[in-house]
């Protein structure tokens, strides 16, 4: 939207230029050739004005010093291109040339004024951020399945993020959690745990997990989801504290599955955790599945300090915090086209002026829309900035997600 709007600016700074330069050397009346310069170092001026009002929220702070110069510099130089021309005779190619150079950079100021007046009126308005249902498939019926594979997971003592886990699974159903889930909107009708297992087959060495499309991730869930002649490919143990379980012969249509990857593992996917869609035989849109960080594997442990993933977790993003998140966005959005918020503008506007000019000749990063995504601290519609939790299943902490009519709702 931003784009569009910019380039109307442009063009209309270029038909400006060009009328300009017309009106200004077209004849030789003086009285007329005044009024034109006046004109546009009145346009230049008001530019000007806007341009070092909007550097108030521009940030990093070399921006605003690097505008505010080529603004200043930029309309000194029209003020004396227009004096020279108004003291030499309309004669030869001088007068065009210093009417065409004063036009320029007029235009350019024109431009910058243009822009900082788009981006200043989409920040401070435009409309919120707000998840809508773009036709796709939600998990009607979501049976969740839980993963923790690596051998950290089968160590003595368990690390906590098991137990918390297991205990988030084994209350969900019925919880008030789940209730507001299914009275969301989003077309959910029930969400019940399918089984939780571990997988502490030694991984190889150096483990990376980079893709759900292909790689480490969707070899490990065919190995334990897809069943075969000579039977299933993993020796799985049952959650310590979990109901027994059997891997389904075939996974239901509405399963989510949540891998916990351990410390041998390298965590390369986006952020803490993420959800996406694996291939899978059968399923046009995919498995639907979360991964979360090997951090979690070593949480709350003393050796969590010798862990990159680990010490990066904050004591806001704790397992069952990122462990609920996932799961609502899964749910209400399992391959990309289900309910999720489009960019807004004013998103856009603040993005251009919180990273600078450069950011808007590159793509900005993707829009965290997602429901839960939206009430995370920082973005649009999460009240301030304010990290909202709540109890959730089996005491745990669980994250704010968005709901529609009532907006961010621990």
């Amino acid at each position: 939207m931003i784009g569009r709007v910019l380039t109307v600016v442009a063009v209309l700074s270029v038909l400006t230029a060009g009328g300009s330069v017309w009106l200004l050397v077209r004849d030789g009346q003086g009285r007329r050739r005044a009024s034109s310069a006046r004109v546009l170092r009145r346009l230049a001026g008001t530019s000007v004005l806007v341009v070092l009002a909007t550097l108030v929220g521009l940030r990093p702070w070399y921006w605003d010093v690097a505008v505010a110069a080529v603004a200043a510099a930029g309309f000194l130089a029209i003020v004396r291109l227009l004096t020279a021309l108004r003291r030499r005779p309309l004669r030869g190619w001088g007068p065009i040339s210093l009417a065409l150079a004063a036009v320029l950079l007029g235009s350019g100021l024109v431009t910058m004024g243009g822009t900082a007046a788009v981006l200043d009126a989409a920040a401070l308005s435009g409309g919120d951020a707000v998840p809508v249902d773009h036709g796709g498939p939600v998990l009607a019926d979501a049976v969740v399945y839980q993963l923790f594979w690596g051998p950290s997971w089968a160590t003595t003592p368990r690390p906590p993020t098991l137990g918390r886990a297991v205990s988030f699974e084994e209350h969900v159903s019925p919880s008030p959690w789940e209730r507001a889930l299914v009275a969301s909107g989003f077309g959910v009708r029930s969400l019940v745990p399918g089984g939780c297992w571990i997988d502490s087959t030694p991984t190889v060495e150096r483990g990376r997990v980079s893709s759900m499309v292909a790689g480490a991730l969707p070899q490990e869930l065919r190995r334990v989801f897809q069943r075969s002649p000579q039977g299933p490919g993993r020796p799985l143990a049952d959650c310590p504290g979990a109901a027994p379980a059997s891997v389904p012969a075939a996974l239901p249509r509405d399963a989510l599955v949540v891998v916990w990857l351990d410390s041998s593992i390298t965590y390369a996917l986006d952020g803490v955790s993420i959800h996406g869609a694996v291939p899978w035989p059968g399923r046009a849109h995919g498995l639907a599945v979360s991964a979360l960080t090997d951090g979690y594997a070593t949480w709350r442990l003393p050796g969590c300090g010798a862990h990159p993933a680990c010490r990066a977790l904050s004591d806001r993003v704790s397992p069952t915090y990122a462990l609920s998140h996932e799961i609502v966005e899964t749910i209400a959005n399992p391959y990309g086209s289900g309910w999720y918020a489009d960019t807004p503008l004013r998103w856009s506007a603040r993005y251009v002026l919180d990273h600078g000019p450069p950011s808007l000749l590159r793509s900005a990063p993707m829009f965290p829309g997602e429901v839960a995504d939206l009430c995370e601290p920082g973005q649009p519609a999460s009240h301030g900035g304010r990290s909202m939790l709540s109890t959730g299943p089996g005491g745990s902490t669980v994250a704010a997600f968005f709901r529609p009519a009532r907006g961010c709702v621990a």
